[in-house]
């Protein structure tokens, strides 16, 4: 029965964590209500379907896109094009009102859709206009923007119900301003400025010209008729002032839930570590016995061997086997015959030891005189060993 149990939750826990990531990575994400107008984001309020379908309206202009500021993009050689600003505000800093200015009296045609402006802009300009609060407030009343021009009218207008304000002009310079637009009251909410040689358009409702507004009836014939009092000239769209009214920036983690694959991997692993602790927090590790190392029993017999050697005061057979011992290194390691030393073996070991000749010879004298002798001291033994040892610890 354990078994058997074992067998199910081995296979039915790794089942169930993948059928949850699946149902999270693959179930839909809210939709993105916040006023974005950029030409990247396709949510409701971003402006990526009016961006594309531009070339439609300007079939041989080239398109820009501004990331800049407005003084900062335009410079003395830039040729005459049509500058298009949509956003919730437009609150230019006094450099850039005035590289605008200068635009416009060059020739260049300026579009700006915003619901709000700032001080500088509504003094330079001379306007004054009313701003509604019933964005995005699902009402009964309905809004009904129209162009001015009798050829571009729509006998009943362009009618919103829903995500759209209702702003209005409550004044401005009629000497140097143009009626093009107005809502269902009559109401002016779309004006043409002359500046110079060129022309500043301005509209009060910026949510005309997104995308959820764009795919609702006919209302995109509104905003191309809008856009159609632009020259056939390059356009440069501006995604610069976009940003200042972005939320906040988005994080590494927004990046990964954005992309359902990455979104998927990172539920795998985030149930994955919980299951592990989950388990491994009740698991008891098993007592670890403590393993002795082993003996290194040839030491020990060798010590026994010398010890029994010395005990018995044979120094002579000692020093024999320890000079037997010496050849042996000095042929294993430096492949010098020790047989029969000579002055060019002398001179080959003292080289490859690194000992000097003297001390090379001296040693090899005393090792071939013990067979010459018949009995040395244990002194000789001691003095005898210190020089074997003095060239094994040179040697290393």
């Amino acid at each position: 029965m354990g078994k058997r149990s074992g067998n199910i939750t081995l296979i039915g826990v790794p089942l169930l964590v993948v059928i949850v990531a699946l149902v999270l990575a693959y179930s839909p994400k809210p939709i993105d209500w916040s006023l974005s107008y950029s030409k990247q984001d396709t949510q409701p309020y971003g402006s990526k379907l009016l961006y594309e379908l531009l070339p439609v309206l300007h079939s041989e202009s080239a398109i820009k896109t501004s990331h800049g500021a407005i003084h900062e993009f335009f410079d003395d050689e830039t040729e005459t094009s049509n500058l298009i600003i949509i956003n919730k505000g437009f609150y230019p800093e006094p450099a850039d009102i005035e590289k605008l200015e200068e635009l416009l009296f060059e020739g260049h045609d300026v579009f700006i859709a915003a619901q709000d402006f700032s001080d500088n802009v509504k003094e330079w300009l001379d306007i004054d206009y009313h701003q509604s609060i019933s964005f995005n407030i699902p009402t009964h009343d309905s809004v009904s923007f129209n162009l001015a021009n009798r050829r571009l009218q729509k006998p009943l207008g362009y009618w919103y119900k829903k995500g759209i304000t209702d702003n209005y002009f409550n004044s401005y310079d009629t000497l140097q301003t143009t009626v093009l637009g107005i809502n269902n009251s009559g109401k002016t909410n779309f004006i043409r400025i002359k500046q110079g040689e060129g022309w500043l358009y301005i509209n009060l409702n910026p949510q005309a010209f997104t995308n959820y507004q764009l795919l609702l009836n006919d209302n995109a014939d509104y905003a191309f008729k809008c856009l159609s009092y632009l020259p056939d000239e390059a356009i440069v769209w501006d995604e610069h002032y976009k940003i200042k009214y972005k939320h906040l920036p988005k994080s590494q983690l927004s990046f990964i839930l954005d992309r359902r694959p990455l979104r998927l991997a990172w539920y795998l692993l985030l149930i994955g570590i919980v299951i592990f602790f989950l388990f491994e927090s009740a698991r008891r590790q098993r007592f670890i016995p403590i393993v002795k190392p082993p003996v290194n029993s040839t030491v020990t017999f060798i010590e026994t061997i010398g010890r029994l050697y010395f005990s018995r005061k044979n120094h002579l057979d000692i020093a024999k086997k320890r000079f037997s011992y010496l050849q042996e290194y000095i042929r294993s390691k430096y492949y010098i015959n020790t047989s029969e030393m000579n002055e060019d073996l002398y001179q080959q070991l003292a080289e490859k030891s690194c000992l000097p000749i003297r001390a090379i010879r001296q040693l090899f004298d005393l090792g071939h005189n013990l067979d010459k002798t018949q009995h040395i001291s244990e002194e000789d033994l001691e003095q005898f060993n210190r020089r074997i040892e003095f060239f094994y610890e040179q040697c290393k």
